[in-house]
């Protein structure tokens, strides 16, 4: 082999190399980059949700607007507690009382007797027309449901966008919920907390649920009728994992305080902003062992120990 040929095996070798050693340093960065990547979103995730609202306690209190559901004229569920509006009212007080004494909150009522508050009953009359575009909302597959009037409706989506408008940072409903056979009252007990998909501050509603189930399963049981909600479309529901979120006494539905399917298919075209929002099935009206103020009491303060643990940093 004479030397010309020597020299051109040689730097073919030589190129070859330098080919292999540019093409690891490649690979190389590229995994760092994606490492970072993962690194970062797995951060992201497993943040304490407190952190998130830190700026909120430095520089303001947390807001909360609390709804006791149902009004004197829509009356709610009836069971051995009476009508479930005025339970709903007497868990919103203890609670509207608790946060009084920490001055890291303030709140508002949507109503502090039988019926809506003045705010909300003037800001329904100054945004009356758009309320009524949302109720006018026609969504394939979707009906209006239960036996309220076109008033009562307005009257809740005015209870939301009252919330959304003054900068809330939680619109948190209270209800009781309803077990229609007698026979099975002595063996049904618990709560459930409602998020809605169709609210845009979904992440944020979540983590509120989250904590909100976390310290109710420190004194009170699952609701057993949880799995029998009424559920979202098919369509809806195959991003989320049904059974991991009942496990946890959350349940998706759209409501019209929280957000629903019209109010979505209303604003499509808009970006709004929105409120974190989400509703608690506090018990169930036949439970008698809510009928004591003690009771009631220790109900609102498992409340308020998840707010705190939401919206402060221990």
């Amino acid at each position: 082999m004479n030397n010309k040929n020597r020299f051109i095996i040689f730097s073919t070798v030589i190129i070859v190399l330098i080919i292999v050693s540019f093409s690891s340093l490649i690979v190389t960065a590229n995994t760092k980059v994606s490492e970072t990547i993962v690194r970062e979103n797995e951060s992201n995730n497993i943040e304490n949700p407190s952190k998130k609202f830190n700026d909120i306690i430095e520089n303001r209190k947390v807001r909360i607007l609390i709804d006791p559901g149902h009004n004197a004229a829509t009356k709610g569920a009836l069971g051995y507690l009476g009508y479930e509006y005025y339970m709903n009212l007497r868990v919103a007080r203890e609670l509207a009382k608790i946060l009084s004494e920490d001055n890291r909150f303030e709140y508002f009522l949507s109503r502090e007797g039988a019926y809506y508050s003045r705010p909300i009953k003037e800001y329904m009359t100054n945004n009356y027309e758009e309320l009524l575009g949302i109720y006018n909302t026609k969504v394939k597959g979707e009906e209006r449901t239960g036996n309220l009037t076109r008033y009562q409706t307005l009257e809740l989506y005015a209870i939301r966008h009252y919330a959304i408008d003054n900068n809330f940072d939680l619109l948190l409903s209270i209800h009781f919920d309803y077990m229609p056979y007698i026979s099975r009252r002595n063996k049904t007990s618990g709560f459930h907390v409602i998020v809605s998909p169709y609210n845009k501050e979904f992440p944020a509603s979540m983590q509120v649920a989250y904590k909100l189930s976390e310290r109710m399963q420190e004194k009170y049981k699952i609701s057993p009728i949880i799995g029998h909600d009424r559920v979202l479309p098919n369509n809806v529901w195959k991003f989320y994992d049904k059974e991991e979120l009942i496990n946890n006494a959350i349940s998706l539905r759209g409501l019209i305080v929280i957000g629903d399917a019209f109010e979505n298919a209303y604003n499509k075209e808009e970006i709004k902003k929105d409120v974190p929002s989400v509703l608690i099935e506090s018990g169930f009206i036949h439970e008698w062992k809510f009928e004591s103020n003690r009771a009631v009491k220790e109900l609102a303060n498992q409340m308020y120990l998840a707010l705190v643990d939401v919206y402060t940093t221990k």
